[in-house]
């Protein structure tokens, strides 16, 4: 009798615990690693329109820095080495890397100057010249300069204030 309470259990109750285990759930909105990141549409220093949603599939650093860092500055170089670097691998959750640099500045002329100076040209440029009281920044919880590095699932797998950090990442993600 003991056997076949259990079974019925078991059958009964089974496909229901199954059920939520199946599959993967769908990760949240958020800013932890493996959280989906916030959407992102804005304009680009250039005026094109920009949607984080059209580099899905790419893995993608998105850049918080400021020309009035030092550290920031100075990391430019390493970015832009980054970016040739990985710009065609494949990744275990995407194929290809970009740069999406978001600039805290709050004047024109010395994020202009420090773009051409530093020759971070290949970035995507954003900013709104509202610095930390941006919208972007408050939605990213941004107060200072920082990295997030984004899977080709536009899941958060990287967030640091060093570039280091996101270099060892990316390799680790390459297939090359």
């Amino acid at each position: 009798m003991r056997k076949l309470k259990l079974l019925l259990f078991v059958v009964l109750v089974g496909p229901g615990f199954l059920s939520f285990i199946n599959g993967i759930p769908e990760p949240k909105v958020g800013l932890a690693i493996g959280d989906r990141v916030p959407e992102l549409q804005t304009t680009l220093l250039n005026g094109s329109e920009f949607d984080l949603e059209t580099l899905q599939g790419k893995m993608v650093l998105i850049d918080f820095w400021a020309s009035y860092d030092g550290e920031s500055r100075m990391e430019n170089h390493q970015k832009m080495m980054l970016q040739k670097k990985f710009a065609n691998s494949k990744f275990y959750k995407g194929e290809g890397f970009v740069i999406v640099s978001i600039s805290l500045d709050r004047f024109k002329s010395p994020l202009k100057n420090a773009i051409k100076q530093d020759g971070f040209t290949n970035a995507l440029h954003i900013c709104d010249y509202k610095g930390a009281e941006s919208s972007i920044s408050k939605t990213f919880e941004v107060t200072r300069p920082i990295n997030l590095l984004i899977d080709g699932d536009g899941r958060l797998v990287a967030r640091s204030s060093s570039i280091d950090k996101v270099t060892e990442s990316l390799e680790y993600l390459s297939r090359n």
